[in-house]
């Protein structure tokens, strides 16, 4: 499953006991050595998103903290790294050399904030995979991604509340007028609640908050659904498990609202899998119970007004969104044929006063986005990792594991309508890196806990590995 990527004296030819003291992330602390919990990065990005969000800043956070995180796994004695990180790896290089055409200050300074949202989320992603391997630290990490869940889902709230007002970010106030009228800068720290759309006849408020736009917001909760699902399959009946069911059921009003269709689309797609897989595994008990809490849903929305609002939305043409979505896509093909290895570098705005108002070519969707700026080999790498992802873990183990399993699924249903970018990558990095985890199982040799990869034999090679592998264990000494 994972190859070492930085390793010290013992790195090579000894497949044996690994002493505890050489496991990666181990460090010995001293009673008067300050130190911060090893997942303080996720806290200060997820937990605190809020606030970054309101001083308007929160676009900034991922590439920053990525810093101190890309600094600790240097520090490690040993770092390791799935096999499927080579094609990011490859992914970002390439995205790097698309970049050299670039020629305008402005376009350069775009794309390297892009370059740096891809390169801090495979940084993000190596953070939380090397972890020290713990069940309450991944457990930790879950509370944690499920805490950002319900921000989001509050958020909605407050766009249906809030509507299209918003305010002025401190951080406007110190930007100097050249850059605060920028209209990139603007869509970074600009927060925003609601967009009001007007095509079913009625204004109506789409929840945009924390994030810019209303199918940013839907792609992230897409996402983050699975993740409540996991929360909730890892978690013990209680209040705990009370809370996160609740919200599940909350979250309804605010997705409706919000009219994607593309989030219902791929939270299907992520429900249909998760339901095939347990019927597959014979898990029946959660096969009923998922069941049930679907059904249950369904009735929520069917027996109450939001019923009529879904039915309005599919019912709808969506006549100049549909238009302006295959327009995108078709330009977006035409120019990415254009420049087939490198691609443009980033987005292009469409020029002529016909399509004055269409967004820029490149852009609606995270599929266009690369194909467009980065050709179509960075494309196939961008891909390809996720796919080599969903592979190397379709074993994780539980039926938490599962549903963080079919993250990147999820997501990759959503490439040709949403954007990734800032928040949603980081998040499925994250959840990636977990499942990963996932796949390490506890065993017992004479009476000490051994990890291995689900499905390796002892000495041999787990799935996906490259190389020679070190099973971690507490060894008698």
């Amino acid at each position: 499953m994972s190859t070492p990527l930085l390793s010290g004296r013992r790195a090579r030819g000894h497949l044996g006991a690994v002493p505890e003291t050489q496991r990666p992330g181990y460090h010995v602390t001293t009673a008067s050595e300050p130190r911060l919990p090893v997942t303080w990065p996720l806290a200060v990005l997820f937990v605190a998103f809020p606030i970054w969000w309101a001083l308007g800043v929160s676009s900034f956070t991922w590439p920053v903290v990525a810093v101190p995180m890309l600094v600790a796994l240097i520090w490690r004695r040993r770092t390791r790294a799935p096999a499927a990180i080579a094609l990011w790896l490859l992914f970002t290089s390439w995205v790097l050399l698309s970049g050299l055409q670039l020629e305008s200050t402005t376009k350069i300074i775009t794309f390297s904030y892009r370059l740096a949202l891809y390169a801090g989320a495979g940084v993000l992603f190596l953070y939380v995979y090397n972890l020290p391997r713990s069940g309450g630290l991944d457990a930790k990490v879950l509370r944690i991604l499920t805490f950002f869940w319900m921000v989001v889902v509050i958020g909605g709230y407050a766009g249906l509340v809030v509507g299209a007002h918003s305010f002025v970010p401190p951080v406007e106030h110190l930007l100097p007028n050249s850059l605060r009228n920028q209209p990139f800068v603007q869509e970074l720290v600009q927060p925003v609640f609601a967009e009001v759309v007007g095509f079913l006849g009625y204004p109506l408020p789409r929840p945009a908050a924390p994030f810019t736009y209303t199918n940013e917001w839907g792609g992230n909760i897409a996402v983050l659904t699975m993740v409540a699902f996991a929360a909730v399959a890892a978690t013990r009946p209680g209040r705990r498990r009370k809370v996160i069911i609740a919200m599940l059921a909350a979250s309804l009003v605010p997705m409706v609202v919000s009219l994607n269709r593309g989030m219902f689309l791929s939270i299907g797609v992520g429900v249909l899998y998760v339901t095939i897989r347990l019927a597959v595994r014979g898990r029946m008990s959660a096969l009923v119970s998922l069941l049930g809490v679907t059904a249950l849903m369904l009735a929520i929305v069917a027996l109450t007004p939001l019923g009529h609002l879904v039915a309005a939305n599919f019912s709808s043409t969506h006549g100049h969104s549909n238009a302006t979505r295959a327009s995108i896509a078709q330009l977006s093909t035409e120019g990415a044929n254009q420049s087939p290895v490198f691609g443009h570098g980033e987005p292009q705005q469409v020029t002529g006063p016909a399509l004055a108002d269409t967004p820029a070519i490149g852009s609606q969707g995270q599929l266009w986005m690369v194909m467009y700026s980065n050709g179509y080999p960075a494309t196939v790498f961008f891909i390809g990792f996720y796919l080599v992802v969903l592979w190397q873990t379709r074993r994780a183990r539980g039926i938490a594991g599962l549903w963080l399993h079919t993250i990147p699924l999820v997501a990759l249903v959503q490439i040709p309508f949403y954007g990734w970018l800032p928040v949603e990558l980081q998040v499925i990095m994250v959840a990636a890196a977990l499942t990963y985890r996932r796949c390490w199982r506890p065993a017992r040799t004479a009476g000490r806990e051994v990890l291995r990869p689900l499905g390796a034999a002892a000495g041999g090679p787990g799935p996906g590995e490259t190389g020679p592998r070190r099973v971690l264990r507490t060894a008698a000494r």
